[in-house]
């Protein structure tokens, strides 16, 4: 899978990328993140991202055409459209959770993040996309929070996302029995888990952990997961229709 990241701030990036199983995944093929500078698709000398906003306000906002045109020379790399998602991180009435980096995971080969700053980007960019690639093109938000940019979210989401790629994790168990999974329409929490020392400031390892009877060690389990009562299977089923 490719991950295509639009940013003025593409350094922020570079740690991420060089750090543990996302360093791995890269070097095994198994995914690839590369990064844009909007800047360079600046025309004027000085290279200039961003300017003043029509009617007044706080603050700068970015233009909308160097990155129309980083995101335009991105898809001419791509042969095959439907396999390639545009997100403009942005706020969104759609929020990323578990099942959407499941069905990204298991449905898009190319995704391409669109990292804002200040006070954002020219609304046009967003409506250019919305009428040149309707299908391909949404809005996504990671809460109803704001942060600097997008980046943090970009990175959030290239991690839930590539870790559900056969082989980033080897133990595939590690994320098919976990905490919020699509097959419990996210309302599981996982079971609390102990390694060594047997105890830990007074608090020891449940007998029933160390008795070898894998039985009563899995209704153990089972019976430890926390219900979230958070979302309804209508309501799972209106999310994938959205999407």
């Amino acid at each position: 899978m490719y991950f295509h990241i639009v940013s003025i701030f593409p350094e922020i990036f570079n740690s991420f990328c060089e750090s543990s199983l996302i360093q791995k995944a890269q070097q095994q093929s198994l995914i690839c993140i590369k990064t844009y500078n909007p800047r360079d698709w600046c025309e004027d000398k000085h290279k200039q991202v961003d300017d003043t906003v029509y009617g007044g306000g706080q603050g700068m906002l970015l233009k909308a055409e160097p990155y129309l045109r980083a995101v335009e020379s991105i898809l001419t790399t791509i042969q095959d459209l439907s396999t390639t998602r545009i997100i403009l991180l942005s706020p969104s009435d759609l929020f990323f959770d578990q099942h959407v980096a499941t069905k990204y995971a298991q449905t898009y080969e190319h995704i391409i993040f669109i990292c804002g700053r200040y006070e954002w980007i020219d609304h046009r960019f967003r409506l250019f996309l919305q009428k040149t690639y309707p299908d391909i093109f949404c809005t996504m938000s990671l809460g109803k929070f704001v942060l600097l940019g997008g980046e943090v979210a970009a990175m959030t989401m290239v991690e839930a996302i590539a870790r559900l790629i056969p082989w980033v994790i080897k133990e595939q168990m590690s994320w098919e029995e976990e905490s919020y999974t699509p097959k419990h329409w996210l309302n599981n929490i996982e079971y609390p888990q102990y390694t060594r020392p047997r105890t830990v400031r007074g608090f020891e390892v449940p007998d029933i952990l160390l008795s070898g009877h894998h039985k009563n060690i899995d209704d153990r389990k089972d019976s430890q997961t926390s219900w979230l009562d958070t979302i309804s299977q209508d309501e799972w089923n209106h999310d994938t229709k959205k999407d």
